[in-house]
């Protein structure tokens, strides 16, 4: 999971079923889900997508694992 998503990561992921009062069961399985945004641990600042499992820190070049999500797929399905 760690190599997946971070707390503080935006995601876009849909609801697969409403759990109890408290909780909800999502999925990120399809490609245009994933990671939207995140932030650089080291440096704090927005990371770039550097392909569909990394994201780069702009100001230290360090590399994190993600899933990130395919927004070009998803604004050309929706277009449609």
């Amino acid at each position: 999971m760690y190599d997946c998503f971070r707390p503080g990561d935006v995601v876009r992921a849909e609801v697969v079923s409403l759990g109890d009062a408290r909780s909800y069961y999502l999925s990120t399985a399809k490609n245009e889900l994933g990671v939207v945004y995140a932030r650089s641990a080291a440096a704090g600042v927005a990371m770039v997508p550097t392909g569909w499992t990394e994201m780069q820190c702009p100001d230290t070049q360090a590399v994190e694992k993600r899933k990130v999500a395919r927004l070009a797929a998803a604004a050309a399905a929706e277009g449609q």
